[in-house]
Order: structure tokens, then C-alpha cells, then sequence
């Protein structure tokens, strides 16, 4: 898993660190776990909002015409179950509570990463950004690669090329 991939992993489980961070761990202090766990939810959001600044400046940009979109959000779902309510529901009051959260933690970035399942991101959302999948449309001969594309718009009309910021070359972000 590359750098940026692992940033944009962290940054959407930020969520789940912030609850982690005033939750609390019974096991290690709160001068560790707290600083720990914000700096887990502030840092990946800033290097990607870093990234989107440089992107913007360097004028990076993919042209793309999209034919297939669709909206992820039962994709929140999926993200919620699997990722926040277990960890958080789990106690840490032993050292074996304590190494199996922190590998079910390593386990979801695993997963999250390993199936691009990185774009929902909780500061986007709150932001009024929606997530849409750009799948490529095979009848008409397109054999492009899929895209997800971060935007304010609720729908792309079909057929009309736009030209948003890349952030990786799959996911994409339209002011």
C-alpha cells in the first residue's frame, strides 16, 4: 500500500479516532492515547487537504467524460458497520483487549486499502461533498478505468467531459 493510499485510509477513520480519543483506552494514560488519536484524525485530513491545494496549483487535472455514475452512499452503510461500531463497542481493560483492537484496527486499513474503499471521508461529508463511482460504459467501446469523483454536484449529466482535480489517478475532486 502506497503513502497516499495509507493517508486517505487514516483520514476516513477519523471518526473513529476522534470517538477513540474521547472514549479513552483504560490501559494507557491520557497524555499518550489522547495526543495519539487526534493526531491520527488531523494529520492524514491535512496532508490530504495539502494535496488538494498542490494539485489545484499544479493545475493537475484528468480529463474524463462520464457515462456510467452512480452515488455511493449505501457504500456509508457498509462503511459505518464495518469500521466504527465494532472497534468503538470494543472495551480495552486488559493488554490482550488492548492487541486485539489494535489488529482489528490494522486489519480494516488492510482491508479499506486493499479495496479502495478509502474516499469516504467524514470532513468531505460535512462539507456538503458527495461521493459518485464513474464506471466505465463497455458498450460504447470505453475501456477506461473507474473513477470516484468527490464533488458538490449531485449528478453528472451524461456524455459532457469535466476536468477535476486529481487526487490519485482513481479518485478524483470537483470544487
Amino acid at each position: 500500500m502506497d503513502f497516499m493510499r495509507l493517508m486517505l485510509v487514516l483520514a476516513c477513520m477519523a471518526p473513529l479516532f476522534i470517538l477513540m480519543a474521547i472514549r479513552g483506552i483504560g490501559l494507557v494514560p491520557w497524555e499518550i492515547y489522547f495526543p495519539t488519536f487526534i493526531s491520527l484524525a488531523l494529520i492524514p485530513n491535512a496532508y490530504l487537504a495539502l494535496r488538494i491545494i498542490y494539485a489545484i496549483k499544479q493545475n493537475d487535472r484528468k480529463r474524463i467524460r462520464p457515462e456510467n455514475v452512480t452515488d455511493n452512499r449505501e457504500q456509508l452503510i457498509t462503511y459505518i458497520f464495518a469500521m466504527l461500531l465494532p472497534l468503538f463497542q470494543s472495551a480495552v481493560t486488559t493488554i490482550q483487549d488492548l492487541y486485539s483492537a489494535l489488529c482489528a484496527l490494522l486489519f480494516v486499513v488492510y482491508i479499506f486499502g486493499n479495496m479502495e474503499i478509502y474516499y469516504m471521508n467524514f470532513f468531505f461529508s460535512l462539507a456538503g461533498y458527495r461521493v459518485l463511482s464513474i464506471r466505465p460504459n463497455a458498450q460504447s467501446g470505453n475501456n477506461s478505468v473507474s473513477h470516484v469523483l468527490i464533488t458538490k454536484k449531485n449528478f453528472l449529466a451524461p456524455n459532457i467531459e469535466i476536468q477535476p482535480i486529481r487526487i490519485t489517478d482513481f479518485l478524483l475532486f470537483d470544487k
